[in-house]
C-alpha cells in the first residue's frame, strides 16, 4: 500500500485538469466558477483523500477544514449544497480510478484494494457530511441576517424615518404601501404567515416587504394580501413617508378583529364604523353601560338575550330570518327583543338606539 500511496501522489497534479473537466460537464451550477479556483479546490479535495489513504482511515467530518473552506466558497457562488457533494464524489471517483489502475499493476492485495476502496468512499460520506453541516449553518447565519436587516427596515419605515440604505426591499417613493400587522399564536407559523403576506402582497412591480418580531408580523404591503389563516389589521394606502399612519390604522384593526374574532384581512372597508367606535372609548363606555352591562345581572337569560338582538340586527331587523339563524321561535324571538328593551330601556324604533346597541353588544366593553 506504502508504494501505491507513492505512486497514487506522483499522478495527483495530472488528475487535477480530468476531475475539472468532469465536473464542469456534468453540474451546470459550476459553470461560474472560476477555473483556478476550482482547481485549487480539487487539488484539495485529492490531497485529502490522499491523506486518508496514507494513514488509513477515514477522518472525522469535523477535521475536514477543506471541505468547509469548499462549502463557504461555493455558497458564496450560488451552488447548491448537493452539487457541491457531487463535485467531490467525482473527484474521488477520478482519483479511485487512479488507485484501482494502480493497485492493479502493481499487485496489490485484495484485501488492501478494498480496504483502499471503503476509505475513499467513507471519506466521501465524511466530506458529504461536513459539506452539508457548513452549508446548512451558512443558509441560516444568513437568514438570521436576513431577518435582522429585513426587521430593522420595517421599523424604520412605520417610524417614518424612510427605508434604510440596506433595506432588503427597494421603496418606491411613488407608489402607495398599507401597514399591515398580526399576531401568530403557535410560533410553528410565524414564518409561514410571513412568507404569505409579503408574497400576496407584492404586484409584479412594486414588492412588499413583512417582517417577523417575536410572534408579531408587521410590514408593509403594496396590495391587500390573501388570507394566511389568521387575524390580520391592514391600514390605508398612502405614500411611503405616510406610513405610521397607515400603521395606526393597523395596529386598531388588529385589535377590533381580535376583540370580535374575525380572521383574515380585516382593515377600515371591512370594519367600518367599528373602527371610528373604537377611536371613542367614552362613548364606547356609555353605550357599553347602557345597552350591555344590564344582561350581566341576567346571567345566562342574559346572554340569550344578546344572541337574540344581534341575530335581529344581523338579519336587518326581520323576525322570522332571526328566529332561524339562533333556531328559535318567532314569537320567542319577540318575546326576547322585548325584554331587552324592558331591562336596558333601549327602544329598537329608534335608530340612534339601535346604533347604541349595536355598538354595545357587537363590541362589548372597552375596559374589557
Amino acid at each position: 500500500m506504502t508504494d501505491v500511496v507513492a505512486r497514487l501522489g506522483e499522478s495527483l497534479a495530472d488528475l487535477t485538469g480530468p476531475t475539472c473537466d468532469r465536473i464542469y460537464a456534468q453540474l451546470d451550477s459550476y459553470a461560474a466558477i472560476e477555473p483556478t479556483a476550482l482547481a485549487s479546490a480539487v487539488a484539495r479535495n485529492l490531497r485529502t483523500a490522499l491523506t486518508a489513504l496514507r494513514e488509513g482511515r477515514v477522518p472525522e467530518p469535523t477535521s475536514l477544514d477543506g471541505a468547509a473552506t469548499t462549502a463557504r466558497e461555493r455558497y458564496e457562488s450560488g451552488v447548491p449544497a448537493e452539487e457541491i457533494v457531487r463535485g467531490f464524489r467525482i473527484s474521488i471517483a477520478l482519483i479511485q480510478e487512479e488507485f484501482l489502475d494502480i493497485a492493479s499493476s502493481t499487485r496489490l492485495s485484495v484485501e488492501d484494494t478494498v480496504a483502499g476502496s471503503r476509505i475513499m468512499w467513507g471519506l466521501g460520506d465524511a466530506f458529504s457530511t461536513r459539506i452539508i453541516t457548513e452549508y446548512h449553518q451558512l443558509a441560516l447565519n444568513a437568514a438570521l441576517r436576513d431577518a435582522r436587516l429585513r426587521t430593522a427596515a420595517v421599523h424604520r419605515l412605520l417610524a417614518g424615518e424612510g427605508p434604510d440604505a440596506s433595506a432588503l426591499v427597494p421603496i418606491d417613493a411613488h407608489a402607495p404601501y398599507a401597514a399591515v400587522r398580526c399576531a401568530v399564536a403557535n410560533p410553528a407559523d410565524v414564518e409561514r404567515v410571513r412568507a404569505h403576506l409579503e408574497a400576496t402582497g407584492s404586484t409584479p412591480t412594486t414588492r412588499a416587504l413583512v417582517a417577523a418580531d417575536g410572534g408579531v408580523c408587521l410590514g408593509i404591503v403594496a396590495t391587500e394580501p390573501t388570507d394566511p389563516g389568521v387575524a390580520v389589521g391592514i391600514g390605508p394606502f398612502v405614500p411611503p413617508e405616510d406610513l405610521p399612519r397607515s400603521d395606526r390604522v393597523a395596529r386598531q384593526a388588529l385589535q377590533l378583529a381580535a376583540r370580535l374574532g374575525r380572521d383574515g384581512v380585516q382593515g377600515i372597508t371591512t370594519l367600518g364604523w367599528r373602527m371610528a367606535a373604537a377611536s371613542r372609548p367614552d362613548v364606547w363606555r356609555m353605550y357599553a353601560d347602557r345597552f350591555r352591562t344590564p344582561l350581566e345581572a341576567e346571567g345566562e337569560f342574559g346572554a340569550e338575550l344578546r344572541a337574540a338582538v344581534l341575530a335581529w340586527l344581523e338579519h336587518q331587523h326581520s323576525v322570522n330570518k332571526a328566529a332561524a339563524a339562533i333556531n328559535v321561535h318567532a314569537n320567542t324571538l319577540r318575546y326576547r327583543l322585548r325584554r331587552y328593551a324592558d331591562i336596558t330601556g333601549c327602544d329598537l324604533g329608534d335608530a340612534d338606539d339601535v346604533m347604541g346597541v349595536t355598538w354595545a353588544l357587537e363590541l362589548d366593553h372597552p375596559d374589557r
